[in-house]
């Protein structure tokens, strides 16, 4: 009887100690599941807390990284603009100089422009121009152009002139029938062509007429006052360019007059010297 109980008791102590080495999670939930609903509520309550107050600490601590992350980039974008800003005002500055240099070059490209036709147009001080002149041959030569501008000359325009005083005479542009091609004729002396330019108006109503050989630019400004509903009539004299309003006034055509209404009609614009 007594070795029965030994061996119960050694079991019952073998099976404690068993319990006792592996039973404290057992024991921690015991006293867990021991405490009240209050004492619970507590509990998570202080966890939350917890939690909170260190979310919070993360929260300031990432606001003041983001706020010195933004306070270095608004001082490198702002180091930037002004690097910018004067980066433009040298474009400016630099803009405005080649917008002046530019002006300068149209001006004196104008300039020179009107020195060249100028210098062309005087080459031309001697030289006529006849529309109109009969042309039946095609191979009309040279004397035989030079015979027909002397007869016009002296039949029509009652001017006596010979073949010595025209230095040359050719036609313009290619041969059509029934169409005469343009003339020009320089004279040997500028009298002569003078002379004729007075009396070109006896030629009126013949369909031959003569003006003065003008450069391609006089041309065109003459064509092109001409059509200006406020101009009776255009003409040139000595290269110099003229023309006539319907209301009855003169003007000169110099280079830097515009060809407008406005500007023709303007009285201002063509002081009296």
């Amino acid at each position: 009887m007594s070795h029965t109980t030994r061996s119960s008791s050694s079991f019952g102590g073998s099976r404690g100690n068993k319990v006792a080495s592996t039973g404290r999670s057992s024991d921690v939930t015991k006293e867990k599941s021991h405490l009240s609903s209050d004492e619970k509520l507590d509990s998570i309550f202080d966890m939350v807390t917890a939690l909170k107050e260190d979310m919070r600490d993360q929260m300031i601590s990432l606001k003041e990284d983001i706020k010195k992350e933004n306070r270095e980039l608004v001082e490198r974008l702002e180091g930037r603009v002004f690097d910018l800003e004067e980066q433009n005002d040298d474009l400016k500055q630099t803009v405005t100089r080649l917008e002046k240099n530019l002006a300068d070059a149209d001006d004196r490209i104008y300039e020179l422009e009107n020195k060249q036709n100028d210098l062309e147009q005087h080459g031309r001080k001697n030289s006529i121009r006849i529309v109109g002149l009969e042309d039946s041959n095609r191979n009309e030569s040279v004397d035989e152009c030079i015979g027909k501008i002397v007869k016009l000359v002296k039949d029509k325009l009652k001017i006596g002139i010979n073949k010595h005083d025209i230095d040359i005479a050719h036609r313009l542009g290619p041969y059509q029938q029934g169409k005469p091609r343009n003339v020009i004729c320089k004279f040997t002396h500028r009298t002569s062509k003078i002379d004729i330019v007075k009396q070109r108006k006896v030629l009126k109503g013949s369909g031959c007429y003569i003006m003065e050989d003008l450069t391609r630019k006089n041309q065109q400004r003459l064509k092109e006052a001409f059509e200006l509903d406020c101009v009776e009539r255009t003409w040139s004299i000595d290269g110099k360019l003229f023309l006539l309003l319907k209301n009855g006034k003169k003007r000169r055509l110099f280079p830097s007059a515009i060809l407008s209404e406005a500007f023709l009609k303007d009285d201002r614009n063509f002081p009296r010297k």
